[in-house]
């Protein structure tokens, strides 16, 4: 009788177990986006112009998601800006939050991120495109299919955003 009762309890915790690293794993493995609304956004730059997202669609464009106090977002910032530089034909737009406005204009003059940056102070951009944590990115085709790329473990390494950025143009 015991070891039906043991195997029961052994089922139910490995139920569990596997539950949640698959809700993990959906959060950060988030599959690649067939053409959608998402453009569809208005926010604010830190320095107080109105920007329309609308405005990337039909471009090859990059999202990305940050936060000044992030030790990741400050690793991969200056990859972040010389990706940018190198690639003028591809949008890089920066989506701010959780910080006040001064930390995010710090963050952005310390590693000279000359591409828009964005104050998303209520999250709503975050929420719109499911943001759990930062960094995260959004690649955009010219076609409007987008991947969504999430690593709160650690920065994306410079080669790899370059070649993200570069698939973006072929």
């Amino acid at each position: 009788m015991r070891l039906p009762r043991l195997r029961q309890s052994v089922i139910a915790g490995l139920a569990g177990v596997l539950s949640t690293v698959a809700m993990v794993l959906a959060l950060v493995a988030a599959p690649t986006a067939i053409a959608d609304d998402r453009l569809q956004f208005t926010g604010t730059t830190l320095s107080g112009a109105p920007f329309n997202g609308a405005g990337l669609a039909g471009r090859p464009a990059v999202l990305w998601f940050w936060t000044p106090w992030c030790p990741f977002c400050n690793a991969e910032a200056p990859s972040v800006s010389q990706v940018a530089a190198a690639n003028p034909q591809v949008s890089f737009v920066g989506v701010a939050a959780h910080s006040d406005v001064g930390a995010m204009q710090g963050f952005v003059d310390k590693y000279h991120l000359n591409f828009p940056n964005l104050n998303d102070a209520d999250g709503s951009i975050w929420a719109r495109y499911n943001v759990p944590w930062q960094p995260a990115y959004v690649f955009y085709r010219p076609d409007g299919s987008s991947t969504f790329v999430n690593n709160p473990t650690s920065a994306m390494p410079q080669q790899e955003l370059a070649d993200r950025v570069a698939a973006l143009k072929s």
